[in-house]
């Protein structure tokens, strides 16, 4: 990321950091300050190459985003791993890895199930 931080303010999503180094995020978010920073300090944490660790260091503080995430449709699209961005396709690898290895996890879990009963 370049060091100058751009912040764009979105109707739709909830947060994301692009390679290009701006970061958008949902303008609902503008209503509540500390949801706001830590929705920032988040963003700035993650790093260029894959970081899917960084996911799981929220904490606690995640309790009020989720509340604000769940109430909100128009965050939800950040629940798919490929989305549209004007005329372009982007991916969330650390998602994509993240569904795969869930998906990995229930296929097992079902296979364990079937052999049991």
């Amino acid at each position: 990321m370049n060091n100058q931080l751009n912040i764009k303010y979105v109707n739709s999503g909830l947060a994301n950091v692009f390679n290009d180094g701006h970061i958008e995020i949902h303008k609902k978010i503008l209503k509540y300050p500390k949801v706001h920073k830590f929705i920032l300090d988040h963003e700035l944490g993650h790093k260029k190459e894959f970081d899917i660790l960084h996911e799981f260091k929220l904490g606690w503080e995640v309790i009020p985003l989720l509340f604000i995430f769940f109430t909100t449709p128009t965050m939800w699209k950040d629940l798919f791993p490929v989305q549209k961005k004007g005329k372009e396709i982007v991916y969330d690898l650390n998602l994509t890895i993240l569904y795969s290895i869930s998906l990995i996890l229930i296929g097992i879990l079902f296979i364990i199930i079937k052999k049991i009963l």
